[in-house]
């Protein structure tokens, strides 16, 4: 498989729902030409720069950013050339995750299965990106709760979702039950198509929670 057929391919692969295993093998294999794909095109997401751009229209460079899914480091790569200095990375495949480390640009890399927890001290960063991994066949919307949990309060999401995914996946239940539990604020993008399109740039704010930690209980 090469090129955008390759890339379309791989993606109905995911869609199939296979389990994760399955995932891993996939995005291993697709690593070495995944850079020359327009992947976010494909999903109906915003781009890897255009995540890194709000990022930067939104908190200054100093700020600690965990890349959540970082896939071979795009984003990383395009907060970088912004000035970002301290980010971290998770992804699920080895592959991705060696393309990533060769860039330079992230402070830490590790392995994560995100559907399952975001790894990490609660509370403990400013920024957390998602982009291109709110999908079928990736993570579905319950990784919201994850995601926020390691943000500390007032840190923001900065999260791409594809507009056809929006209802029918329930993101929109899901980020309803965050704001209205508390944990979170919605700052941008979350009341109807975004006319920038593709897709939706999500933004939440993190909210202060009482009790031991920022763990969410409950389950969308």
């Amino acid at each position: 498989m090469d090129g955008a057929t390759g890339a379309a391919a791989r993606l109905a692969l995911l869609d199939a729902g296979t389990d994760v295993s399955v995932t891993r093998r996939v995005y291993d294999e697709w690593a070495p030409d995944y850079d020359g794909e327009d992947v976010a095109a494909l999903m109906g997401h915003r781009s890897p720069v255009e995540v890194a751009e709000r990022v930067a229209g939104l908190v200054p460079p100093d700020t600690e950013v965990l890349d959540a899914g970082c896939g071979t480091g795009l984003v990383g790569a395009a907060l970088a050339a912004r000035g970002f200095r301290s980010v971290d990375g998770l992804d699920l495949s080895p592959g991705m995750l060696r393309r990533a480390r060769r860039r330079r640009v992230y402070h830490d890399l590790g392995p994560a299965d995100l559907r399952l927890v975001t790894p990490g001290a609660a509370a403990k960063f400013g920024v957390v990106t998602c982009a291109g991994v709110l999908a079928p066949g990736h993570l579905g919307p319950g990784a919201l709760v994850g995601l926020v949990r390691v943000l500390r309060p007032g840190g923001l999401l900065v999260a791409t979702v594809a507009e056809e995914s929006w209802i029918a996946e329930g993101y929109d239940r899901t980020l309803k039950r965050l704001v209205a539990d508390g944990y979170a604020d919605v700052v941008g993008d979350a009341d109807g198509a975004d006319p920038a399109g593709p897709g939706r740039l999500l933004v939440l704010e993190a909210r202060e929670v009482p009790g031991p930690g920022r763990s969410v209980i409950w389950i969308p």
